[in-house]
């Protein structure tokens, strides 16, 4: 392919092993996880649970030594966490449908995501972003194959509308291949904490597009939740320098006496 000749192709057989794993914990194993998940636990427990990955992010670059704590950034994780669960528990306690078995697969689910995105560093400092993610789709594809390819089968060719395939296009590029791309992206520029601590922002967005999509109103809930995240991410990004991360100068705090 044109863009593994000009960002550099992986020849390195403990490299390909690593992006096997790291297709694995990352491409596959955790989406199939995620999904079996919520099939069998409420969207309000899977959207509380989601924001577990900072702190197992956390936990797992503190446990192989990769990141230092610093006081700053344990307090804007646990803020961003407070906000997050505030938002989500907006619509009260769930429901029917609820199983243990299905808040498990979640919790997994999130626990394969912190590890990817701590492992990944290492391959990061060796390739560009571009290369390491490609390399994790095709793998990932190749491996998700013999699930995928038979239950493709099985769908119904009169559902798969002009509109149902905009939406499947559009999940494959936005919300799957472009996003994997920017975390990539940006996690050869900061820790690995970082990079997860931004998960917080996904119960904010959902919040904000409802009304657009689903037509409900935007609560005052909301609103303090989202200052309440923001201010958590501050924090956080501000513990980063304090760490010794690298930090471009957007997540810079500002300079004393500015």
């Amino acid at each position: 392919m044109l863009w593994l000749r000009q960002t550099g192709r992986v020849t390195d057989r403990r490299d390909l092993l690593r992006l096997l794993g790291l297709a694995l914990l990352g491409a596959v194993v955790n989406q199939l996880l995620f999904l079996e998940g919520v099939r069998r636990t409420t969207a309000i427990h899977a959207n509380i649970l989601i924001t577990t990955i900072p702190p197992f992010t956390l936990l797992v670059a503190l446990l192989l030594g990769r990141e230092r704590p610093t006081a700053l950034r344990l307090l804007g994780i646990a803020i961003a966490g407070a906000g997050a669960m505030y938002l989500a528990l907006a619509g009260g306690e769930a429901g029917e449908g609820v199983t243990v078995l299905g808040d498990m697969l979640v919790v997994l689910n999130t626990v394969c995501y912190a590890s990817y995105l701590v492992l990944s560093k290492d391959l990061l400092k060796r390739y560009q972003p571009l290369t390491v993610i490609t390399y994790m789709f095709l793998i990932g594809s190749l491996v998700i194959a013999p699930l995928g390819v038979p239950a493709l089968g099985r769908v119904d060719s009169a559902a798969l509308t002009n509109r149902t395939l905009l939406v499947l296009g559009y999940i494959v590029v936005f919300p799957s291949f472009l996003t994997y791309l920017m975390s990539i992206w940006s996690l050869k520029r900061v820790s690995s904490s970082l990079v997860a601590v931004y998960v917080y922002v996904q119960p904010v967005v959902t919040a904000f597009l409802g009304p657009a999509v689903l037509g409900e109103k935007v609560t005052s809930r909301s609103m303090i939740a989202a200052a309440v995240i923001f201010t958590g991410l501050v924090l956080a990004s501000w513990g980063e320098q304090a760490a010794g991360g690298e930090l471009r100068p957007a997540f810079r705090p500002p300079a004393e006496g500015a």
